[in-house]
């Protein structure tokens, strides 16, 4: 299979329980990946901010 054929046939399955919380552990295995990806000369022009619980549900619609 060549990558066009790969890339034809990829999906993206988005099924998730949201009544379920994010792991403690994967949230900050996330946050490690983000903070050490790389940025032009380094300058790392983003910032993150993790939001949890109804926090994350109001933050969600103010950015809907």
């Amino acid at each position: 299979m060549n990558f066009y054929e790969i890339a034809q046939n990829r999906q993206s399955c988005r099924s998730y329980d949201e009544t379920l919380p994010v792991e403690e552990e994967k949230l900050q295995a996330v946050m490690a990946s983000a903070r050490l990806a790389p940025s032009a000369c380094n300058s790392q022009p983003y910032h993150f901010t993790v939001c949890t619980g109804e926090m994350s549900k109001a933050v969600a619609k103010a950015c809907t």
